[in-house]
């Protein structure tokens, strides 16, 4: 009992000493505020930056200890969060510096970012929040698949804001795409292919094409990744070392594509892909090899010809078959020229002109040079004699006004146009000095909101001007009556023009 007593008796003192311990030490200890972030300016809440441009943002922030201006005393970092590519998010980082200064490779959006500053001192991050909206100005325009001392190289004639437009050399590294072109440029070319089977989920195709191979990039931030190789959409045997020359619109989310002398159908909505040739004929059991050339209506798609190197002929393919067929001769009486014409094909277009016809211009012997014209729904012959204008064996491009049927052609740094009626040829253009490497009439998808029909494109080079920056394009307006082209617009600064498509919206 009086152990028990006396131990009760020791827990009451050594509880007094403990608490005058505790007493005593009261104030013994410094305590000092942190180094806080008391405000952030010339960083809005809101920041619009555009695709491909550079933005610089310089914020202004003060601590509570210091004005912030000791780059020593803090660390940096500009992240946002975006897709992930797997349905979900994740966080990326822009920059570890003061102020952003870079160049904006994001694909088009609006992001939440962050601003982090971090006190070294005290380890203490501070996130300053704001929204990242980016746009992406460089959507639509002229893109032009150019000659860079003998390599390949996209440029672009991006539409602005004012309805002008602004030139962006070497449009994949400016806009930081994956793609590294190879080889010597060959093609470009763009249509609304339908949703393709694959991982990139891309139902518009944009076309680059080299001597190496063929390729579409996303056409809206212009990324790539390996599945978008043109074998992607083609089954069965792939030849070695294939790429496209021509890829043409055949109507809709259909198209025509020739490479290797081969020609090619594909059609999303059938779930028809690339695959065995078409450049073939059933009645005979013998395929042939394919000039560059698809002359097909895109607007209103029923029948697309081609010309049969291997038996100097012209061929017919019909919508929905596998194959090609021969095309019948017409009658003694209405006959102009043979199908099998037994010569080799110089150029091939169809055109609306009178209703819708196909112009081919054919090799002669020497230099001689005549037009084959027939209607390819019926066949119907309408026109056939030799060309004889002005150096017109000479010719290095040809074109056909698509409206007005004048036949147009280039030799050197000179244009000239055919009158097949007075069988006689007009100087239209000389450029001196220059030299064309890109002529024609483009092929508009949407005529109604690219009224471009009637238009000349001459794309020409300056030797004495530095490689990447010696090319030009003059657009022209074919008048009535012979008349004198009419220049609309002139660009310049670029490489020497092979190709160009139109990137429409």
């Amino acid at each position: 009992m009086k152990l028990n007593t006396y131990y009760k008796v020791f827990v009451v003192l050594m509880a007094m000493v403990l608490m005058g311990a505790c007493k005593k030490d009261l104030g013994n200890y410094n305590y000092n505020e942190i180094n806080q972030l008391a405000e952030v300016n010339d960083l809005p809440k809101e920041v619009t930056a555009i695709f491909g441009k550079n933005i610089l943002l310089k914020p202004d922030f003060k601590f509570t200890q210091d004005a912030g201006t000791d780059d020593s005393k803090y660390s940096y970092e500009w992240i946002y969060i975006g897709p992930n590519g797997l349905g979900g998010t994740k966080q990326f980082t822009l920059a570890t510096t003061r102020n952003l200064d870079m160049k904006i490779s994001i694909v088009a959006g609006t992001y939440t970012a962050y601003y982090n500053v971090t006190d070294k001192a005290s380890g203490v991050k501070y996130p300053y929040k704001f929204t990242l909206k980016v746009v992406n100005e460089i959507n639509e325009g002229w893109i032009l698949m150019c000659d860079v001392n003998g390599s390949a190289r996209v440029d672009m004639l991006s539409l602005n804001t004012t309805g002008g437009f602004d030139l962006v050399t070497d449009l994949l590294a400016t806009t930081g795409s994956q793609l590294k072109l190879e080889g010597k440029p060959v093609m470009t070319y763009t249509y609304p292919t339908g949703l393709l089977i694959g991982p990139d989920a891309i139902s518009y195709g944009l076309y680059f094409g080299t001597d190496s191979y063929t390729t579409k990039v996303d056409p809206n931030s212009f990324k790539w990744t390996a599945t978008m190789g043109l074998s992607y959409e083609m089954f069965g045997i792939i030849p070695p070392g294939f790429y496209a020359d021509v890829i043409k619109m055949a109507n809709g989310s259909s198209a025509f594509m020739i490479g290797k002398e081969n020609a090619y159908y594909y059609d999303r909505t059938q779930n028809i892909y690339y695959s065995a040739p078409i450049n073939y004929i059933n009645a005979e059991q013998k395929e042939f090899k394919v000039a560059p050339f698809i002359a097909s209506n895109h607007s209103s798609f029923q029948f697309a010809n081609f010309y049969d190197k291997t038996n100097q002929r012209f061929v017919k393919y019909t919508n929905g078959q596998a194959t090609c067929t021969t095309i019948p001769d017409p009658s003694l009486a209405n006959k102009k020229f043979s199908f099998s014409t037994g010569m080799d094909l110089a150029y091939m277009q169809w055109v609306p002109f009178n209703g819708g016809e196909i112009f081919g211009i054919l090799k002669g012997p020497g230099t001689k040079r005549f037009l084959a014209r027939f209607n390819p729904a019926n066949n119907v012959q309408s026109y056939y004699d030799e060309i004889t204008g002005t150096d017109i064996g000479l010719a290095d491009f040809y074109a056909v006004s698509p409206n007005l049927g004048y036949i147009f052609y280039a030799v050197g740094s000179k244009v000239y146009e055919y009158d097949m009626i007075l069988k006689s040829s007009k100087l239209m253009l000389d450029l001196g000095t220059k030299k064309i490497s890109y002529f024609g009439f483009y092929d508009i998808k949407n005529t109604t909101k690219y009224p471009l029909q009637n238009s000349l494109f001459v794309g020409s080079y300056d030797t004495n001007l530095p490689a990447g920056a010696d090319g030009s394009l003059n657009i022209y307006t074919v008048p009535t009556v012979n008349g004198d082209l009419v220049l609309d617009k002139s660009y310049s600064g670029f490489g020497r023009i092979k190709s160009l498509t139109y990137r429409e919206r």
